[in-house]
């Protein structure tokens, strides 16, 4: 059973003020906490690995790009056709095993290695309008939106990678200092 945090506990869990996390989520262009609204655990991981990467020195930009790529790429797998939500690319995701076939921010497992060049999409059950082309014609493409992916993904983990000498040594100098 999912755990529903309101607002304030949303960001308890993200060591964060109620205005830091609005404005990453503003940033990000998800809605704001409306009145009594409820966030799952799915929702709070996002929120916690969005802070992690800013801790990471990650800009808010390449997160957002990030975050655009996953949708394309959700998208294009038919995902938002499983849930009528303003959080689908969060609501199925449980974040357990399978590293790498999960997206970095929406943890969602998209079934097959995110580098093979195998690619299973989800079968559309949604209801949509029709396009003038096919997505195919209009240059859609799993395969390259994942390629797309990938290098932003690259480049965000290098700058981890690099930031976390940094952090290591400035958690090492509060201890010290600290106490």
């Amino acid at each position: 059973m999912a755990v529903a945090l309101t607002f304030s506990e949303l960001c308890q869990a993200g060591g964060k003020s109620q205005v830091y996390v609005r404005n990453l989520l503003t940033s990000l262009g998800l809605p704001g906490p409306a009145k009594d609204s409820r966030y799952s655990s799915a929702y709070a991981r996002f929120v916690q690995t969005i802070i992690a990467l800013r801790t990471f020195s990650v800009p808010l930009t390449e997160i957002a790009d990030l975050f655009a790529k996953e949708q394309i790429v959700l998208r294009l797998l038919k995902v938002d056709a499983l849930v009528a939500s303003p959080t689908w690319f969060l609501d199925q995701c449980d974040n357990k095993g399978h590293k790498d076939r999960r997206l970095l921010l929406t943890g969602y497992d998209v079934g097959f290695p995110i580098d093979s060049k195998v690619i299973q999409p989800n079968l559309d059950f949604g209801v949509r309008k029709k396009e003038l082309f096919s997505g195919k014609e209009m240059g859609e493409d799993v395969r390259r939106a994942l390629d797309s992916y990938l290098r932003l993904l690259a480049k965000i983990m290098a700058r981890v990678d690099q930031e976390r000498q940094v952090l290591n040594q400035a958690l090492q100098w509060a201890k010290e200092t600290l106490g």
